[in-house]
């Protein structure tokens, strides 16, 4: 078990081709995916594998440069596989992350993550 006491945040760490970043996430419990990265960090990952289009939540529709990589909530054993969305300028995790463990949120104050 891991508890951040940064809400609603956790440190997770990726790694694309060779390319490796640490930064706190926000928890977005309406986001389907697996992790947003600023787009800025793109020019270091190199091509996309793929580009995905995203429904943001005014209902407006944007791109972003998708990349197959690993992902770590820090502070956990499990490297998980998914994708590294480029988009925007913030940190996101997501459900495809978060759906593997048992996220607790204490009353706005902390966040405990366990392993299943």
């Amino acid at each position: 078990m891991i508890v951040s006491g940064s809400f609603p945040y956790l440190e997770v760490a990726f790694a694309v081709r060779g390319f490796e970043g640490k930064h706190l996430a926000y928890l977005d419990t309406g986001f389907d995916g697996f992790l947003i990265i600023p787009s800025g960090l793109a020019s270091s990952l190199g091509d996309p594998d793929f580009v995905s289009r995203w429904e943001l939540g005014d209902n407006s529709l944007t791109y972003g440069a998708d990349y197959l990589g690993e992902i770590t909530v820090v502070g956990l054993a499990e490297r998980m596989k998914g994708q590294v969305t480029c988009l925007g300028d913030e940190w996101m995790l997501g459900l495809g992350i978060l759906n593997k463990f048992k996220v607790v949120f204490d009353h706005g104050r902390s966040i405990e993550v366990y392993e299943n």
